[in-house]
């Protein structure tokens, strides 16, 4: 209900992909290295802040690395179709490296976003991702989540009425006022959705033009659990006014001729990274006890230092 894109679009796009490659000759077997990357970021990562599949228009990228293997084994003569690896890396030089926190960073629970001037607080200890349609939270139980996005230029009052407007969602209360001094509403609501009945309570907050929407939801029988934490993370949100936070800047992509055959190690200390040597390495593709070639131009991540809390 909550999903802008369901994981079926990603899957037609993945499936749309592998048929430009090969239609413009190049070698789709790269498709399947890229989502293994992206389990190795995850990995890297010890899964921190990774929300459940069932939560996530993304399908799990190990299962996209097999799809796409598995495509790209029906493919005749793939060796001899094009990579162009320098030419690729030309492009992403100087890009924007992560989360661009310009588009809204973490500091701890509190969640900041310079260019729309707001903050706002999630539960502590519940995993957290911030996604282009939504940033949200699971508590560690995985039965319970707390959702920000963007409504538009409707004031509260109207994106609430669009959101009771959806089919199967039913209002069990309603109030407007202020949060933080912003015009707010307040609603507690049930509905049906793929996963079954949830309760909760959704909120419609104006900031600088434009009205947000905060929405925690739980299965039917476990709202009593969950409003308490529910309503303190939606009273939280208000204008952001740390000078630091409000003039962050993402870290980027530089590029790097590699000078003699390196492991990622003694590429990082000759060219070093704001990010972890690990980082380095799978940016790069490298995986364990692989080595950066001579000559290979190779990546490097530079600024994008977060303000301290």
């Amino acid at each position: 209900m909550f999903l802008k894109f369901g994981r079926d679009a990603e899957r037609q796009a993945d499936e749309l992909g592998f048929k430009y490659m090969v239609g413009q000759r190049y070698d789709p077997r790269q498709m399947a290295e890229v989502f293994r990357t992206l389990d190795r970021e995850t990995a890297q990562a010890g899964g921190a802040g990774r929300l459940p599949e069932w939560l996530s228009t993304h399908p799990d990228p190990g299962n996209r690395a097999a799809k796409a293997a598995e495509r790209a084994a029906k493919v005749p003569n793939a060796a001899q179709l094009a990579t162009e690896h320098d030419a690729y890396v030309a492009h992403v030089s100087g890009m924007t490296f992560g989360e661009d926190p310009r588009q809204g960073f973490f500091q701890g629970n509190a969640f900041l976003h310079p260019e729309l001037r707001f903050r706002v607080d999630f539960p502590e200890g519940w995993q957290k991702a911030n996604t282009a349609a939504a940033v949200v939270a699971v508590s560690p139980q995985k039965d319970a989540a707390v959702q920000l996005s963007g409504a538009g230029k409707l004031s509260p009052e109207e994106a609430s009425r669009k959101f009771f407007a959806q089919q199967g969602v039913k209002a069990a209360s309603f109030a407007s006022g202020t949060v933080s001094g912003l015009p707010a509403t307040a609603s507690w609501f049930e509905a049906q959705t793929e996963q079954g009945a949830v309760r909760g309570l959704v909120s419609f907050v104006s900031q600088g033009g434009t009205t947000f929407m905060l929405v925690g939801y739980t299965g039917a029988q476990k709202l009593e659990s969950y409003a308490a934490t529910f309503q303190k993370s939606f009273a939280s949100f208000g204008p952001l006014t740390d000078p630091a936070a409000l003039a962050v800047q993402p870290a980027r992509v530089e590029l790097v001729k590699v000078p003699r055959t390196m492991t990622a190690a003694e590429f990082n200390a000759q060219f070093p990274s704001t990010v972890p040597v690990e980082t380095v390495a799978i940016v790069n593709g490298l995986g364990d006890g692989e080595k950066l070639e001579a000559g290979r131009t190779a990546k490097r991540i530079v600024g994008g230092t977060l303000p301290k809390k």
